[in-house]
């Protein structure tokens, strides 16, 4: 009888996406491996898993982060117990060898039933400071797997059952080979759905660059949203700069091999990719992200010499003018930029996270 790995928790694609890497990683490692996930019916898992035919229960729940003191009562006393005997009653007999928790509220019905069940729970940290729920269960886990080395320090007892194995990235983002332009270009990347703060300040910025006779093109992802790509497409081209605004792109290793330096939220996956590709970056955190996630994930960057960070509070269009003019158009600067990056990145997270659960996942053939 084969090994069943049980994935648990999504929400966002800050989740979603490391779970399937990770998912891929032990199919393609360990054979007779099966994988299924537990998600909730509201987060992008409703529909990312189902598209690509695997196998999800889906909870009705809520989250508890930002919400009021009666939301927060109505998932603790009811929703979660309710998830847990959900999940247990689906097990049935067939219990999971395996069940790894992701972060997200359904990670946290998949643990507790995990632990009621007897069945051993690693934990998976994307980001650079822990989320609540992980730190909340990182008392009931075997090993806390972590993509960023500062977030051990963050945990309970100095994170002694932690072990850093980096983020899983895509093969084609790992075979991007960083390089310099002429011109340079400059790429603006607002996540998933954008960021209409990067949309209103960025393209002022280039505008007052292009006014000062610097030549430079952009390529810059508004996200999704009527309107957007005709009004920041004019101001670019208002100002002479060629521009390619787009709402999104499923191609981003074509995206990073073009340029010179990024302008980014600082997801954990985007400063992951940003290091591994050697894409010297100027972070914009997202400062109501849970736990202020992001900065602390860019602050890793900067540290390192990889990256700058631009609190939003602090960042308009006259720094920005600055802070680009000031990396963009010297060569050396971002060579340095782009070295410290690929000095820093984990780049077989996939194979050291699979070496945490192949213990574990003692398959039987």
């Amino acid at each position: 009888m084969s090994a069943l790995l049980c994935i648990a928790g999504g929400g966002t694609g800050g989740h979603v996406m490391p779970a399937l890497a990770l998912a891929d990683a032990v199919r393609s490692q360990i054979s007779g491996v099966q994988v299924n996930f537990i998600g909730a019916v509201r987060g992008l898992e409703a529909t990312l898993l189902p598209e690509r035919g695997e196998q999800v229960m889906l909870l009705d729940m809520h989250a508890v982060q930002g919400v009021g003191l009666m939301q927060k009562i109505k998932v603790l006393l009811w929703e979660l117990p309710k998830s847990v005997m959900q999940i247990r009653q689906s097990w049935g007999k067939e219990k999971p060898t395996v069940l790894v928790g992701v972060g997200g509220y359904a990670s946290v019905a998949g643990v507790v039933a995990a632990v009621l069940s007897g069945v051993p729970v690693v934990l998976y940290e994307q980001n650079a400071i822990p989320g609540l729920v992980n730190r909340v269960l990182y008392r009931f886990c075997k090993t806390m797997m972590l993509g960023f080395a500062s977030a051990q320090t963050r945990l309970p007892q100095a994170g002694k059952k932690a072990v850093v194995t980096g983020n899983v990235l895509r093969q084609d983002v790992l075979g991007v080979q960083y390089q310099t332009h002429e011109p340079p270009c400059l790429l603006i990347v607002g996540g998933s759905q954008g960021a209409m703060f990067l949309n209103e300040t960025v393209p002022m910025a280039c505008k007052n660059l292009a006014k000062q006779g610097k030549s430079f093109r952009v390529i810059h992802l508004v996200g999704a949203g009527d309107g957007r790509v005709p009004a920041v497409l004019t101001i670019y081209q208002q100002a002479g700069i060629e521009a390619d605004v787009q709402h999104y792109s499923d191609d981003m290793p074509s995206l990073f091999a073009q340029a010179d330096l990024m302008i980014a939220r600082a997801g954990a996956m985007t400063t992951c990719e940003a290091a591994a590709v050697g894409m010297p970056s100027l972070f914009v955190p997202l400062s109501w992200a849970a736990d202020n996630h992001q900065f602390y994930n860019a602050l890793s960057m900067e540290d390192a010499g990889a990256a700058g960070i631009i609190k939003q509070k602090t960042c308009n269009v006259a720094r920005l003018t600055r802070e680009i003019g000031a990396v963009l158009f010297n060569p050396e600067r971002l060579q340095g930029m782009s070295e410290a990056g690929k000095a820093v990145s984990i780049r077989n997270a996939d194979t050291r996270q699979v070496a945490v659960l192949q213990p574990l996942l003692e398959v039987n053939t």
